[in-house]
């Protein structure tokens, strides 16, 4: 079975500008990377390392260098039209701050409703009934709804984004540092429900992460990124006990430490 995700010799740069001429600076250089269906791989690494980077290569909010990216067998680089649409809505993002990522005048609701109204023809009904059934599956009052973002604890928040994700039924989700920002107790309710979420939609996870105890957590194997490299992959278990690369073992007495 092909992977639901397949990076191959990746290259992600941005430009800037000296003094004489201009250059490029890669932040990804060559990554390989597969993502099977139904599996959670973790990508963890210290800051810096080109984690977001590559989430965002990914869906398309940055262009690459060179590379391929093929979601379900489909190259996803130079894609256009309805065919990109399609194939987005299938693969969503939660990015870090939850505040951010909402608009801060808006009622949830209506923003949980929006990707609805972009990529269905449902009608405006329908649209509701979607988002309050997403709503109501992510533990969250139907009061909520009607609220402003900055009304909602960082919690709720991180919900809501999370529901307007699901809200389209993608096979996929993208997660950049999802519960950073959360309080632990918070956070451990939060990576709960991505489990459940997961075994219930039978979805598949890339998550991007600095704690290596959310990704013992969460995720069935683990992908170790410094300087936009992967270093190593392994099983959870395996990496946890038997570490390959000397830059694993740092990271994994460093989180002992702390």
């Amino acid at each position: 079975m092909s992977p639901r995700l397949s990076i191959q010799g990746l290259r992600v740069g941005y430009a800037s500008r000296t003094a004489r001429r201009r250059r490029s600076t890669l932040v990804i250089d060559g990554l390989d990377l597969k993502v099977h269906e139904g599996e959670t791989l973790a990508v963890v690494g210290e800051s810096g390392a080109g984690k977001s980077t590559l989430a965002e290569a990914v869906t398309g909010l940055i262009p690459r260098v060179d590379g391929s990216i093929r979601f379900d067998g489909t190259e996803l680089v130079g894609l256009r039209g309805p065919e990109r649409r399609r194939i987005r809505s299938r693969m969503q993002m939660v990015a870090q701050n939850p505040l951010l990522a909402l608009n801060p005048r808006q009622p949830v609701g209506r923003q949980v409703e929006e990707p609805l109204l972009v990529h269905t023809r449902l009608s405006r009904l329908q649209r509701r009934a979607r988002a309050d059934e997403t709503i109501a599956a992510l533990d969250l009052s139907p009061a909520v709804r009607d609220r402003l973002p900055h009304e909602l604890s960082g919690g709720q928040a991180q919900r809501v984004v999370l529901a307007r994700a699901l809200v389209l039924e993608p096979s996929m989700i993208i997660f950049d540092e999802p519960t950073s920002s959360l309080d632990v107790s918070v956070q451990a309710g939060v990576l709960n429900l991505l489990q459940q979420l997961k075994a219930d939609r039978r979805l598949t996870y890339l998550f991007i992460t600095h704690d290596l105890g959310v990704a013992r957590h969460l995720a069935d194997r683990i992908a170790v990124m410094r300087f936009g490299e992967i270093l190593e992959q392994q099983q959870t278990g395996a990496l946890f006990d038997e570490p390959q690369h000397a830059y694993t073992r740092g990271l994994l007495a460093s989180s002992l430490a702390v």
